[in-house]
């Protein structure tokens, strides 16, 4: 089945009007045709399918559409920041251009991929026939990756193979199957066989990163309801899986290595990676890699803390976009009541001091401190303990519990941020100082998640704070997922689905699982202890059929009262599109 539709690379039909991380070509004076015939030349239309990857997805917004709106985040404070993406509009209209940077730069980009294609034949001195396949299965790469975010965010949509001459106002609208069939895993496939072992140079895919590309979109047509490629998933799966030598990967020893400044910029379990510089024009020149800004909590609403001064220092900033839900926290919990060792390597849950603080009669009554545990004027040192989150499965928790309110510090209790309905405790009764309920101070203070602590922070200009951090799109641990879920399609619950997540449980000293453990919700749940925050909730959901009302409703109720079923599994496409079009009735998304 097709619809017409717009195809949304008639707006982007100039070429070379932007610069890359990778060196472009400057337009003035030439034409496509002129410098698609030379190696140098075409090397820089290579590069220009590079540039909206940082500029508009990775390390920009695309965390807000991958892993907002989902069972395990809400908004920062359960506030409606970023209400659109987070709880769906919170019951109101959704904006018709939430996502059109995605539509705009994915098609951008499809456009310079479909000429690299196409010109290939025309380049003249190219030192081998494999030199040249390995250059255009870069392009191929790309354009899947590119579809991939298309189909998965918009549903049906145009799909083009060649490039874009002249304009068209009327155009074909593909289902998400038939995009996946037509190009995202042909794509792949030419990608596999034609990639290097070694990124030829950083930041280009290797033959690693079109396999695990491959995987995860073969495992993703599950979605729309086909097992076809289900045993493909798994076979590039376990290549992967079975020969990381062969492919210059590996599983870390220590989960931590994924995400610290020592191995981002080295990191052999990745992948593939966008990379970033101030020196590149790939992204604004002082705005780069913000992932690390998003899962902060506010240690600044304690006074013990500042940011001013502190910007470039990991693990000091705050207030971000994410705030983990109940369910989330909850998916750490072992059955026998202890917690995945994920839980503390992925989420910071103390902070110290970093100025001399002094208890004034204001925080007192804020913080609830006990009868006069805590005078005024009491001094919390700098560098000492100034927040620490606990929960019950902790040890000391209980003896600790018992005289949370009479510290100098904050000693936050996970039970006083969430209720046992999963919502997030929006109030709080004080029982020491002027008693009732008031607006809960200590939903402030809440596990953050440290994936993107990865260092190489710096500052521009004059009060703004970014990165050049490296931004992993896929890693190895991954792979074992897919080939978890894949196996659990296939064949049931086996011995051999629960050893692949005993591989990732291993090298963090989890406890480990049996065939009876698998189904599809266990398999859900370890995605979420092994990858939450790595840009992939959202389509989750989607694949495994959980995002609905019912789902989110049970597991995250502060966004699920917002879902509408048939509406929300798919973005609206952009007003621009819809102007731009002579075809327009009934183009546009459902509810929209």
């Amino acid at each position: 089945m097709k619809k017409k539709f717009l195809f949304g690379n008639i707006l982007f039909i100039s070429l070379f009007f932007v610069s890359c991380s990778l060196e472009e070509i400057n337009p003035s004076g030439v034409t496509v045709d002129k410098i698609a015939t030379t190696k140098e030349g075409y090397l820089k239309l290579i590069n220009s399918c590079y540039f909206d990857l940082p500029r508009y997805f990775y390390g920009r917004n695309l965390l807000l559409v991958t892993e907002g709106g989902t069972d395990i985040w809400t908004a920062d404070l359960n506030s409606n920041n970023n209400q659109n993406y987070m709880k769906y509009a919170s019951g109101g209209a959704m904006s018709i251009d939430m996502a059109k940077d995605y539509w705009n730069g994915a098609y951008d980009a499809i456009n310079y991929c479909n000429l690299v294609i196409d010109r290939v034949d025309q380049v003249t001195d190219f030192n081998s026939d494999e030199e040249k396949a390995q250059r255009v299965a870069e392009a191929y790469f790309l354009r899947a990756l590119y579809y991939f975010h298309l189909v998965e965010q918009f549903g049906a949509c145009p799909l083009t193979l060649h490039e874009t001459t002249a304009a068209n106002t009327e155009s074909v609208k593909s289902l998400p199957l038939e995009i996946y069939e037509s190009a995202i895993i042909p794509d792949l496939r030419f990608a596999v066989e034609n990639l290097p072992v070694s990124a030829l140079e950083i930041g280009r895919p290797s033959k690693k990163s079109a396999l695990g590309l491959l995987a995860k979109v073969c495992l993703q047509t599950k979605e729309y309801g086909s097992d076809s490629y289900l045993e493909e998933a798994l076979t590039v799966a376990k290549e992967l899986i079975e020969n990381p030598g062969t492919y210059g990967t590996q599983l870390y020893d220590d989960f931590t290595f994924n995400f610290d400044e020592t191995h981002n910029k080295n990191n052999s379990e990745a992948l593939y990676q966008i990379t970033y510089s101030q020196n590149y024009g790939s992204t604004n020149v002082y705005d780069h890699n913000n992932d690390f800004k998003r899962f902060y909590a506010t240690p600044t609403a304690f006074g013990a803390i500042l940011l001013a001064g502190y910007q470039l220092e990991i693990g000091r900033w705050s207030g971000g976009n994410f705030m983990p839900t109940k369910y989330l926290m909850d998916v750490f919990r072992n059955a026998d009541g202890s917690l995945d060792p994920r839980y503390k390597m992925s989420f910071q849950t103390s902070w110290t001091a970093n100025t001399t603080y002094n208890w004034t009669r204001d925080a007192i009554v804020q913080y609830d401190r006990s009868g006069n545990a805590v005078p005024e004027g009491t001094n919390l040192a700098n560098s000492a303990l100034a927040i620490k989150i606990m929960r019950s499965e902790e040890e000391l928790y209980e003896a600790e519990r018992a005289d949370k309110l009479s510290q100098k510090y904050l000693w936050v209790d996970l039970a006083d941020i969430y209720s046992d309905d999963k919502r997030v405790k929006m109030k709080y009764t004080r029982v020491n100082q002027q008693p009732g309920e008031v607006d809960n101070p200590f939903i402030r203070f809440y596990p953050s998640l440290t994936k993107f602590n990865s260092g190489s922070l710096i500052s521009p200009r004059t009060n703004s704070y970014t990165s050049d951090a490296y931004a992993t799109v896929m890693r190895l641990a991954e792979v074992y997922l897919i080939a978890a879920e894949a196996e659990f399609y296939l064949r049931g619950s086996n011995t051999i689905a629960a050893s692949y997540i005993n591989v990732l449980r291993n090298r963090v000293g989890g406890q480990q699982i049996s065939a009876t453990d698998i189904s599809l919700q266990f398999l859900l749940d370890e995605r979420a202890r092994e990858l939450c925050g790595e840009y992939g909730r959202w389509y989750d959901l989607k694949r495994v059929g959980k995002l609905t009302k019912a789902y989110l409703t049970e597991k995250n109720p502060d966004v699920g009262q917002y879902f509408v079923d048939g509406v929300h599994q798919v973005r609206p496409i952009p007003q621009g599109q819809i102007d731009a079009i002579s075809n327009p009735e009934g183009y546009q998304n459902n509810g929209y």
